[in-house]
């Protein structure tokens, strides 16, 4: 089970830093930028210091914040080790990137593991991702934009669901199996959310907590 954060088109834009690249020169920029570690894995980290607030403080607040967006709270969270001071979760992030048009339609999802690592006044956030996940349509499939989104009608049926590792893709592979548009468009917005995740996180471990104890 994983959390969910949702992301709008113009936040990912904000965050892609494609200015007028094409999505194949943005991914390629990346994919130098962030190379796959040695397990194939896309793995983004950053330390960030909050003075004043200790390990507890700050754990706590990332737990709550992880909880407060979960539908199954039992579930949400992975890992919570308050002797190695460390929380693990997977974040579900829907429509990371699709593809509408064509003899085949694409709907990429993505669930990165986040980990956060709490020290007293510190913290660092890893966010590893080895995979997209696919639903692939068939071109006899009928669509509907809701707010956005694309669903599809009971017009057509799901061709597959497939697991795309990013090693496979363009533009980490050099004879990738999968379309190289889509596989553009998921690596460069797979890193937008990860540096909008960055801010939110931010934003929720600098706001104050009220004490209501007397």
């Amino acid at each position: 089970m994983a959390y969910s954060q949702s992301f709008s088109k113009d936040e990912l834009k904000k965050y892609s830093g494609q200015g007028n690249k094409t999505d194949q020169e943005r991914a390629v920029e990346l994919s130098q930028e962030y190379p796959l570690n040695d397990q194939y894995e896309l793995v983004l980290s950053s330390i960030k210091e909050y003075p004043g607030q200790s390990k507890i403080e700050l754990y706590n607040k990332i737990y709550n914040w992880i909880i407060g967006l979960s539908s199954d709270s039992k579930s949400a969270i992975q890992v919570a080790d308050t002797t190695k001071w460390i929380i693990q979760t997977r974040c579900n992030i829907q429509e990371i990137a699709k593809r509408t048009m064509g003899d085949n339609r694409y709907k990429v999802n993505i669930r990165p593991l986040l980990t956060f690592d709490f020290k007293d006044g510190k913290i660092r956030f890893t966010y590893t991702l080895q995979s997209y996940s696919v639903l692939k349509k068939t071109d006899t499939d009928e669509a509907i934009l809701f707010g956005g989104g694309i669903a599809f009608t009971d017009g057509g049926k799901d061709k597959d669901n497939q697991v795309w590792p990013i090693s496979d893709c363009y533009p980490y592979s050099k004879s990738p199996s999968h379309p190289k548009v889509t596989s553009s468009r998921a690596l460069i917005n797979s890193v937008a959310a990860y540096k909008i995740l960055v801010d939110r996180v931010d934003g929720i471990l600098n706001k104050t907590v009220s004490n209501s104890d007397w």
